[in-house]
């Protein structure tokens, strides 16, 4: 089955051109020209990979695309001619995977999304369930390792559950763990995770899914349940 591509795009010709190449090039593509569009057109279909403007009739791009995360992981690439340094920070932080300058070049976006659609098989083919056992502190790989967590982990890998994807920031994590933003040392929280990654990584685990969003904060890109 082709994978399927949404590209909203307002300008109707560079949409057009854009869905024609790449279903040229054996994707399934579709296109919306506004946020508008994308609303009445999400209503009833999907897409395993997303192409974005910023610069839209009824908004910023960014703003669509977080908004997108608040239920959907779907790998997006930004294609726009906001090229600055602060622009591209902006795409990260708001979880895009790629930051494409106009005028693009149709070959490196077509390069991009057959890598990213090697991903989707690839986390399509191993999907399987991590495990957050409350009662007895422990977080349990799809391997079936079983990794001791502290109280601070414990709470920090509860705001995760049945958010696979969706980047949590910062200061709720922070929050979850009992303290108050505005007064907690940043670099507490670099500490845990980065000690929560090496405790994992010596269990044996070779990939944790726990993802940094620089300037945001943290996605857990597989799923997790409590028992």
């Amino acid at each position: 089955m082709s994978v399927k591509v949404l590209v909203v795009e307002d300008e109707s010709d560079l949409r057009e051109a854009l869905c024609a190449i790449l279903n040229l090039e054996g994707f399934s593509a579709r296109g919306v020209g506004s946020i508008s569009e994308y609303r009445a057109w999400r209503q009833t279909e999907s897409c395993d990979l997303l192409v974005l403007d910023r610069i839209l009739p009824d908004g910023d791009g960014l703003d669509l695309l977080r908004e997108h995360r608040q239920t959907d992981s779907t790998p997006a690439t930004i294609i726009t001619c906001e090229g600055q340094t602060a622009d591209k920070i902006a795409g990260m932080s708001a979880d895009a995977d790629y930051y494409l300058v106009k005028p693009i070049v149709t070959e490196e976006l077509i390069a991009i999304l057959r890598r990213l659609s090697r991903r989707i098989s690839s986390d399509t083919h191993n999907q399987t369930t991590w495990i957050l056992d409350t009662v007895r502190w422990q977080l349990k790989a799809p391997s079936g390792a079983s990794v001791p967590l502290t109280r601070s982990e414990l709470n920090l890998l509860s705001k995760f559950i049945d958010q696979s994807g969706i980047t949590i920031n910062r200061d709720a994590i922070i929050q979850s763990l009992g303290y108050n933003p505005a007064h907690y040392d940043l670099r507490r929280l670099e500490i845990l995770v980065r000690r929560l990654r090496n405790k994992v990584e010596k269990s044996g685990v070779t990939e944790f899914p726990l993802s940094t969003i620089y300037g945001v904060g943290y996605a857990f890109n597989f799923p997790i349940r409590r028992i």
